[in-house]
């Protein structure tokens, strides 16, 4: 392994670690932290490339096996990154990742296939929500998302943690205009897409045809939902019953039952 004792905390090859607390959750730079010993070491499995490693003494063993030789770990103290990261941090590894540039929207068309499934969100930005529904979406075997710029960084530090480095195996794809790419796909309808609504209008998920072709569950904000235009503009529109007087469910959990909706099997 690439190990380097870094004691000053003015070392220039700290600077990415320096005020995490502060991070922007909306931006989406060059650069992310991956915070903690299973998503560090998921971020070293993924296809991400990875800057450098911050690491307590204690964490050496842990990434022997996992390091490529190029990658320099940063060994520090824990009272150092305390200093450097900003907030008391127990957690023994922080690394650096490069990120890869969103999909154009325009590449989806090439992904719908038979059985291809995907999830949308437009204007999430509560980070553990989308973290959890990340999470969720890989354990259905959903790798395929798309993001309005209004949607949280699904990279950033914390949506990593809750998604437990799940947000690190998805194909993201760069949803720049979505009343558009949904009123156009409304046209070709080479996407299923199933807006989740309480919507008047809006069926049962148990009755929404199964079938093979290739279906995009969208999922809006936690306070307004999806806005009614890219609603319309979607080719279903599906709800959750509930009990009177209960008018919505957590962003997530609305999701995770969703997504489970459509991809459990059903008997033949």
């Amino acid at each position: 392994m690439n190990i380097i004792s870094v004691e000053d905390p003015a070392d220039p090859r700290l600077e990415p670690y320096h005020n995490l607390r502060h991070e922007d959750t909306s931006k989406r730079g060059d650069r992310f932290i991956a915070e903690g010993r299973l998503v560090v070491k998921r971020l070293l499995a993924s296809h991400y490339p990875v800057e450098s490693v911050l690491a307590e003494p204690g964490c050496l063993a842990e990434l022997e096996s996992l390091a490529p030789p190029e990658v320099p770990i940063l060994v520090v103290s824990q009272s150092l990154i305390r200093e450097v990261a900003g907030f008391n941090f127990h957690r023994g590894l922080l690394a650096c990742g490069r990120r890869i540039p969103f999909s154009p929207v325009s590449m989806l068309e090439e992904h719908a296939v038979e059985g291809a499934m995907a999830l949308a969100t437009v204007s999430l930005n509560d980070l553990e929500n989308l973290g959890s529904l990340l999470r969720t979406a890989a354990a259905f075997g959903i790798f395929r998302v798309l993001l309005n710029r209004q949607t949280a960084d699904p990279l950033c530090r914390r949506v990593l943690r809750v998604s437990m480095g799940a947000a690190l195996k998805m194909q993201y794809f760069d949803l720049v205009d979505p009343q558009r790419w949904f009123e156009e796909n409304r046209q070709t309808r080479r996407w299923r897409t199933i807006a989740t609504t309480l919507a008047p209008d809006s069926i049962p998920l148990e009755r929404v045809a199964r079938g093979t072709d290739a279906k995009m569950i969208v999922m809006g904000s936690e306070g307004d939902g999806l806005p009614e235009a890219i609603q319309q503009a979607c080719l279903q529109r599906a709800k959750i019953p509930m009990a009177p007087g209960i008018d919505s469910l957590n962003v997530a959990v609305a999701g995770a039952i969703a997504l489970y909706e459509f991809t459990r099997k059903t008997p033949n």
